[in-house]
């Protein structure tokens, strides 16, 4: 319909029902994707939740991947995700959790809610609740105190739920926690054999008459991609930003008003020797760590040159510079107890053991830089860039609406440009999703929205990263097939490869069936193939010996009395045939200090899946119906 719509945009008849729709819209309002709330979007045994209700849950879901998708999120990846799914399914949910709560007597009274506000501290002032602040901040984001407190309620109710239903699942026996300890902290060691393929290219032998039959059987994978040919006005923050004068009095207010923004943080220069524990690792592993780093540290401080430790000792991926790190401010890492002890250092100490979730390290200052304030001069420029983007942002949707809107006045692109000489139109050969016109090819969202069109469509006003486009498909081109003649050369490397790749997995499979019966170490001697040991494999370690981190977890899988794998594994092009060599599950120490997490560990999973089992069983004997538009 959009499509037929944007066609026939010179109809009078459609320029009148544009006019109707537009009318509509002023007296029934738009920014919803659904209905109003007259009716029930959702009724939950007797609770009804309403399309306002609905409509503010779908859009916190949309925002909230919106918000980590970027700009690439768009309203396509929204269904793809099945973001109103998600959004009925949770309201469902969260409804019969609150009726549950109900049925076992929880009850939230209006004492609760009171003192839980008042604890708020966006509704204090110096401490203690205030009652102005906290009716002008509802009222800016709409809400009456009424209706905030109903949804306080309801939101305690539904804490409270949860809670009571998962207090059923309050233990972790001695047996579950050593089970878990010894999964999660589990070690294997494969022997392999890897078969290249590139071993097998000078086996292969290139026949006319083979590549030909073979390129009739890949020829879908050599044809020319998708093409267009487009007529496009841009408006891009970058080129209305620079056509902005900006006072100086602005710079001078935006430079007084914003004096952290040009503060320069104290700056530390460091090195450090790391030996590497995550958590992950069993108690054994950070003490044997802790003892290196303590015998290494001794070393520094009896004056053995630190780079040169560094380079001995080291785990980190810098050791070849000396642990250098250059020079770092508060904030900046990740680190916070790594960061704790360098700004408590003074320049040219060296530090104590510092724990961080990395593992042991030892730090040398090597030079401090104090704070500072960047001058107004020195920060004028960017102060200009600054505001030139704020002031684009807006100015650019302007520009851009009002052409499109013009061109829908016009009844097409051609009209319009006939109307308003002045306007920049570009015209872009024919090229393909993956070749892009340089003024296109750094913005994705707009490659993506043109190849979403056909031949003749003119699109909406888009958004994409740089700014706002309007594009016209003048031609397309669909694929065509390659000329056998023309890409032989190519063909005949692709070929080599493939019949190669077919080879080395033909050889690993070989391999596997004489190693059902000898072992794999005896069946590797005798096919003379190199027989690799991977070093100690562990879940959350990606150090595993040039064996394959992506075949690490089906070593696991394996056991002392099937420990052949029983298809070649493939990473990286190559093919391996694996077999366990070892396994070790260790126990838990007695005393370990690591009992009680794993206990409060394995108590959160079984509440969560208790209340999974209850939800599922409350949804099937539930009546629910939904409204027609979902």
């Amino acid at each position: 319909m959009l499509q037929i719509l944007r066609r026939k945009a010179q109809s009078p008849l459609i320029q009148f029902v544009v006019v109707v729709i537009v009318l509509v819209f002023v007296f029934w309002g738009v920014g919803s994707n659904l209905s109003g709330n007259r009716q029930a979007a959702l009724t939950v045994n007797d609770e009804v939740i309403s399309f306002h209700e609905f409509q503010k849950a779908y859009d916190q879901t949309y925002e909230n991947y919106s918000r980590q998708f970027g700009d690439s999120f768009n309203k396509e990846l929204a269904e793809a995700l099945g973001i109103k799914q998600q959004t009925i399914r949770r309201l469902i949910q969260a409804s019969l959790l609150r009726q549950g709560a109900r049925e076992m007597g929880i009850h939230v009274g209006a004492s609760t809610i009171r003192q839980t506000i008042e604890a708020m501290a966006q509704f204090q002032k110096d401490g203690i609740f205030d009652m102005g602040i906290y009716k002008e901040l509802l009222a800016r984001i709409g809400k009456t105190p009424t209706q905030f407190e109903k949804s306080m309620r309801q939101d305690a109710l539904l804490q409270l739920g949860e809670r009571d239903i998962g207090s059923f699942a309050s233990t972790a026996t001695q047996i579950e926690i050593d089970e878990i300890y010894g999964l999660i902290n589990e070690t294997a060691v494969a022997d392999y054999v890897v078969f290249e393929p590139s071993d097998y290219l000078d086996s292969v032998t290139v026949q006319e008459d083979d590549l030909a039959q073979w390129f009739t059987t890949v020829q879908d994978n050599y044809q020319s991609k998708p093409q267009v040919k487009i007529e496009y006005l841009s408006f891009l923050f970058e080129d209305v930003a620079k056509r902005i004068e900006i006072d100086p009095a602005q710079v001078q207010n935006y430079y007084q008003e914003n004096q952290q923004l040009f503060a320069v943080p104290e700056r530390r220069e460091a090195a450090h020797i790391v030996f590497k524990a995550s958590a992950e690792d069993p108690e054994a592993v950070h003490r044997q760590q802790a003892e290196k780093a303590a015998e290494v540290l001794a070393q520094a401080r009896a004056g053995k040159d630190f780079s040169e430790l560094a380079k001995l000792y080291s785990e980190a991926p810098g050791k070849e510079n000396g642990g250098q790190l250059g020079f770092i401010s508060r904030g900046q890492t990740d680190l916070p107890g790594f960061e704790e002890a360098l700004f408590n250092m003074q320049n040219g100490d060296i530090s104590d053991v510092v724990k961080t979730r990395l593992g042991y390290h030892i730090i040398q200052l090597k030079n401090i830089v104090p704070a500072s304030q960047k001058s107004l001069e020195d920060s004028e420029e960017t102060i200009v860039a600054t505001l030139q983007k704020k002031e684009a942002a807006n100015l650019t949707f302007q520009l851009a609406n009002q052409a499109y809107e013009g061109i829908i006045s016009a009844g097409s692109l051609d009209k319009y440009l006939q109307e308003n000489p002045q306007a920049s139109i570009q015209t872009s050969p024919f090229f393909d999703r993956d070749n892009p016109p340089p003024a296109l090819e750094q913005d994705p969202v707009f490659v993506e929205k043109i190849f979403a069109l056909n031949k003749g469509d003119l699109s909406s006003l888009i958004k994409g990263g740089t700014g706002y486009a309007i594009f016209l498909i003048k031609d397309t081109r669909a694929p065509q097939p390659a000329d056998f003649e023309k890409i032989k050369e190519k063909l005949a490397t692709d070929y080599k490869a493939a019949k190669a790749s077919e080879m080395a997995e033909k050889a690993a499979k070989e391999l596997i069936e004489q190693a059902k019966s000898e072992g794999l170490p005896a069946a590797a001697q005798t096919g003379n193939y190199t027989l690799k040991q991977s070093g100690k494999l562990m879940h959350n370690r990606q150090d595993s010996g040039g064996f394959p981190a992506s075949l690490r977890e089906e070593v696991f899988l394996l056991t002392p009395q099937t420990p052949l794998a029983s298809e070649p594994g493939q990473a990286g092009g190559a093919y391996y045939v694996y077999s366990l060599a070892e396994k070790t599950i260790p126990a838990m120490p007695t005393e370990s200090q690591e009992r009680d997490d794993y206990r409060a560990r394995i108590i959160g999973l079984k509440q969560q899946q208790l209340l999974s089992a209850w939800l599922r069983h409350q949804e099937s004997k539930a009546k629910i119906t939904k409204h027609p538009s979902l």
